[in-house]
């Protein structure tokens, strides 16, 4: 699977949850707000399932959808549209609906401006202009050979005042080296590894080559259409406040990203488009738009089933830590968790960030592995990847949480979240005692949750939702101090992780399970709890860890974490706890790899 496929399946994850018809007519949304749906390629003969083109859509499906939307209350709108409301305060028509076609296939021509012009429908083409100028092996790559648009055929549409183009910017539709171990990423928000010269891209070459990218296009879109474009539509939904900003300078006022189902303003600095796929049906894609309305609420309520892995366990040998890694996804893809949790720094125990697992000027680089950690996991076994820092105790060291949480996303910019470790440093305020140092302590760590969240935001893909959480320590808690915390802590982060140890603080456990059930359901979503592994657990001690998840699903928790997970008890955890932490619901899909497959029926 080469590597535009790859980071268009990890683009449409987000979208490819379950869609449910919430009414027969879209609920009407304000003057300001629009929806956005983006198409691929059109072809007569895309399957019905199961199709060599996921994100290709057959013609007749694409006919029908045209001639409903005709018919519907949703109303199709331009990019102009989108300007005059930002600019002028010009009113959206109602259920506004902005439909885009990526990459300048032949399809756009033969098989779509056609039905724009029997049906009168606005449509926005975006072009990857070295494509359409020549650049054969990445249009062959994604389309095969001869099936892009011709610049005459671009001129044509656009003569007939129909249309409307916008870049998918003039090089950037591709990946380039991301790190040492040559793993390729997005071009707009990767920083470049030069093998040659065994570095990272700098800020200011990072900067300068996007911005040249841009203009180029934009340069070019003017010279062949005789346009001035208003849009970048970045490849991949590869984008971030930073790149929007460089568009905004070469003269790219509408952003867009892609994969989130969201209501978009008209003020939105950048704009959300949910991503077509599996060849939908006309009623299909019209569950997809009314659908738009309920993506937050279904995102929040998607279980989680995660294991802490420290990153110390790789060997420092390249070959040995490659062999290790595709052990670990290989045993977590049959665990059927989603969400895999690594720790950012070595000795996670001291919150002196001793040394990193990503490139920074601020710590010795203990090895440069986070990165394809984090790419493999969510390439190869599609997880969710959260890494971990330590709050210090020092609030005099704060500045350098938020410089090292910027390197991290900078390296990183589709990490799933950051889990800022409080440890023991919050305890005290859930006790039945609190004096005012562990205030003071709790509104410093407050604050740097919010110093953190402002730090990262320009670097943060902005197509793949990010949450920020706080994990503590729980050892004890008083009477309605679960609710406390909640209701404390939720109007900061995301998440609230609760750790427990519920092998040798029972009675932690047990208060924990008695108070969530005066939470809401709401607030239940938003916690993550992670059991203690202890490093010599026992089959008993698993099997008792094994009755206290399923206990916490019972009371509605189902974001569920184990710590300390490593190769040494892998196969005891597969073989004690697959109930509780595997989302796999089905035997026939089930894998045990810990047992040796036996070959023409000898014994392993």
């Amino acid at each position: 699977m080469n590597f535009l496929n790859i980071f268009k399946i990890l683009s449409a994850c987000a979208v490819l949850l379950p869609v449910h018809l919430v009414a027969a007519e879209p609920a009407k949304f304000d003057a300001h707000h629009f929806v956005s749906l983006t198409f691929h390629d059109v072809r007569d003969d895309v399957l019905k399932n199961g199709d060599r083109d996921v994100y290709a859509i057959n013609t007749q499906n694409l006919v029908q959808f045209f001639e409903w939307l005709k018919r519907s209350e949703w109303t199709p709108i331009s990019l102009k549209q989108i300007m005059a409301s930002r600019e002028h305060g010009v009113p959206l028509p109602k259920n506004a609906v902005l439909i885009s076609f990526d990459d300048g296939a032949l399809s756009s021509y033969s098989h779509v401006y056609p039905l724009v012009k029997q049906y009168q429908i606005p449509v926005v083409f975006a072009l990857v202009t070295s494509w359409t100028e020549g650049n054969t092996q990445a249009a062959y790559e994604a389309y095969g050979q001869n099936n892009l648009m011709s610049w005459k055929q671009l001129q044509d549409m656009q003569k007939s005042g129909l249309v409307e183009f916008a870049s998918h910017s003039h090089d950037l539709h591709k990946g380039v080296l991301a790190n040492i171990q040559k793993n390729e990423k997005p071009a707009a928000l990767t920083r470049q590894y030069d093998v040659t010269q065994q570095r990272y891209e700098t800020e200011s070459e990072y900067k300068q080559r996007i911005y040249n990218d841009l203009v180029k296009s934009k340069q070019i879109l003017q010279q062949k259409l005789g346009i001035d474009s208003l849009a970048i539509i970045w490849p991949y939904g590869a984008v971030n406040q930073q790149v929007t900003q460089i568009a905004n300078q070469a003269g790219f006022p509408l952003s867009f990203s892609l994969g989130t189902e969201k209501l978009n303003n008209t003020s939105d600095a950048t704009f959300q488009r949910g991503i077509v796929s599996n060849n939908p049906t006309a009623e299909n894609l019209r569950e997809q738009l009314t659908g738009f309305m309920e993506y937050g609420q279904r995102q929040a309520y998607e279980p989680i089933r995660a294991v802490q892995f420290d990153l110390g366990q790789f060997s420092q040998d390249s070959t040995q830590f490659n062999q290790q890694l595709g052990s670990l996804l290989n045993n977590l893809s049959a665990l059927k968790t989603n969400t895999l949790i690594v720790n950012a720094f070595t000795d996670q125990n001291n919150a002196a960030y001793a040394q990193s697992y990503f490139p920074t000027t601020h710590l010795k680089l203990a090895q440069d592995i986070l990165s394809r950690t984090h790419w493999q996991t969510r390439t190869r076994i599609f997880h969710r990847v959260y890494a971990q820092m330590p709050t210090p105790r020092d609030p005099k060291q704060a500045h350098r949480v938020i410089d090292l949480s910027k390197d991290l996303i900078q390296n990183n910019p589709n990490l799933d979240g950051i889990i800022l470790k409080t440890d023991q440093q919050l305890a005290c305020r859930y006790s039945a005692v609190v004096n005012a140092t562990c205030l003071e302590k709790e509104a410093q760590i407050l604050g740097l949750t919010q110093q953190l969240k402002t730090a990262i935001a320009p670097y943060l893909n902005q197509s793949n939702p990010f949450h920020l959480t706080l994990q503590l320590s729980l050892s004890d808690l008083a009477d309605q101090g679960l609710e406390q915390m909640v209701n404390t802590y939720l109007p900061f982060v995301s998440l609230l992780n609760i750790e427990i140890d519920s092998l040798d603080n029972f009675n932690s456990y047990q208060k924990f399970i008695q108070q969530v059930d005066h939470l809401t359901a709401s607030q239940k979503a938003r916690l993550m709890v992670t059991l203690v592994n202890h490093d010599q657990s026992s089959p008993k001690q698993l099997q008792r860890l094994q009755q206290h998840y399923l206990n916490l699903q019972r009371h509605g928790i189902q974001k569920l974490v184990l710590s300390n997970y490593r190769f040494d008890n892998a196969k005891a955890v597969h073989e004690q706890l697959f109930t509780p932490l595997s989302l796999n619901d089905s035997p026939i899909s089930y894998r045990n790899p810990f047992i040796q497959q036996h070959v023409n029926g000898e014994q392993p």
